[in-house]
Parts: structure tokens; C-alpha cells; sequence
């Protein structure tokens, strides 16, 4: 019996320490995903600039000195002398050719420059999300700068609603709220607090515990996954 016990306690480990590494890799998984779309659209963005300038440059002089030579060849091979009126109307089609270029070139560089613009990873809104009205006690283990202005739980929900498709563990949590240079007794304390929040928060109704973890934690409701809804009164 007492064998049984130990081979139990020891699946749930290996159990539990498989649910944190998957956790830490949705969580590195989100982030180079959204970082290859902020990339691909740079990419897409300084290669439409990148065409349209070199167009710019090439197509008002060639089109012009093309269009002026073979009228040119065209009064030459009819073996006329140009006239006063003719010149006038070579000089009036060059000039409309000309203003009709620099148009079609201003078009397509302001067309270039509304779409070169680089579109910014959305942000969650968090302006429903109170921050302190207080300052934090002397000597109390400050958060990374982004999260200083607001409460633990109310850090721990930007978080959530940043991501909130990812499963968090308690660990990956800590670190984002508090980065990775803590010492050993500050990583205790830290871990100490973010797991009073959590707690809290599943009380409250703002996140769910995630069942089939340890320490595991999503802003989603998900059925036979989560914690289950409060029943509001």
C-alpha cells in the first residue's frame, strides 16, 4: 500500500512538472508568434516603399523622353517643317504628360506611405482597471516598472488580458510581474504574494483555476477544463 502511495505521488510530480513546461511554451510560443507578425509586416511595409521610391525615380523620366522622341521621329518621317502651331502642340502634350506623371506620382506616394505604416500589435483595454490610489509600504518588493502603478491582482490581469487564451503557471507569473534577478528569499516572497492574488481572484470570479494543473491559472472559462463560474446572487 505504502508503495502504491509513493508510485502516485510521483506520477502527479512528473505530472505536474510536465503541465509547467507546457505552460512556459504556449507562453514562448505566443510571444514569437506575435513577434514574426510585427516582422512580416515591416518586412511588407520597407519592400512596398522600397518599390514604389525606385518607380518614382525611373518612370516620370523615361515616360516623358520616350513619349518626346517618338513624336519627334513621327514630324521627321513626314518630312514637314514643324510650324509654330505644331510646336505649340507638342510643347502643350508635353507639358499636360507632364503634370499627368507628377500626379499619378504623388498618388502613388502618398497611396505608399498610408499603406508602408506599420500596423501595431493590438492592446488589450485595460482602462476599466483601477491603479493605486496609494502609494505601496516602505521596503515592499516593487513590481517591474509597466505594473508599479497598479495592485498585484490588478497587475496579474493585464497580464491575463494580454494573452487570454494562454494557460498561466504560478511561476511564469511571477517572473513577468517582477522580471528574473530576484533572489532566492525575494522569489519566496514574491511567489508567496502572486499566489495570495491568485486565490483571491478565483474567489472573486476574475480568472479560473485550471484543473488539471498545479498552480495554473486562465482568464477563460473553459468547460471540464477550469474552475467552474461563481453563481452570482
Amino acid at each position: 500500500m505504502a508503495d502504491l502511495s509513493e508510485i502516485l505521488r510521483l506520477l502527479e510530480a512528473e505530472r505536474d512538472r510536465y503541465i509547467l513546461e507546457t505552460a512556459d511554451l504556449e507562453r514562448r510560443l505566443s510571444f514569437i508568434r506575435n513577434q514574426m507578425n510585427v516582422l512580416e509586416a515591416l518586412l511588407s511595409g520597407y519592400a512596398l516603399e522600397e518599390k514604389m521610391s525606385h518607380l518614382h525615380k525611373r518612370l516620370p523620366e523615361s515616360s516623358t523622353q520616350a513619349y518626346l522622341e517618338d513624336s519627334l521621329h513621327s514630324l521627321e518621317e513626314e518630312g514637314e517643317p514643324k510650324t509654330l502651331e505644331q510646336e505649340q502642340e507638342l510643347d502643350n502634350k508635353t507639358n499636360s504628360l507632364v503634370t499627368t506623371l507628377a500626379s499619378s506620382s504623388t498618388s502613388t506616394l502618398n497611396s505608399k506611405d498610408s499603406k508602408s505604416t506599420t500596423p501595431l500589435p493590438e492592446q488589450p483595454d485595460i482602462s476599466d482597471i483601477p491603479k493605486l490610489t496609494t502609494p505601496r509600504k516602505p521596503g515592499t518588493l516593487p513590481l517591474l516598472p509597466e505594473f508599479q502603478e497598479y495592485s498585484i491582482q490588478n497587475a496579474i490581469l493585464i497580464l491575463m488580458r494580454r494573452r487570454p487564451d494562454l494557460h498561466f503557471h504560478i511561476d511564469a507569473i511571477v517572473r513577468d510581474l517582477y522580471g528574473d534577478k530576484l533572489t532566492p528569499e525575494q522569489l519566496k516572497t514574491a511567489k508567496t504574494n502572486v499566489g495570495k492574488m491568485l486565490s483571491t481572484g478565483v474567489q472573486s470570479g476574475m480568472w479560473y483555476r485550471v484543473l488539471q494543473g498545479h498552480g495554473v491559472y486562465t482568464l477563460k472559462y473553459e468547460k471540464g477544463v477550469t474552475s467552474k463560474p461563481l453563481h452570482k446572487k
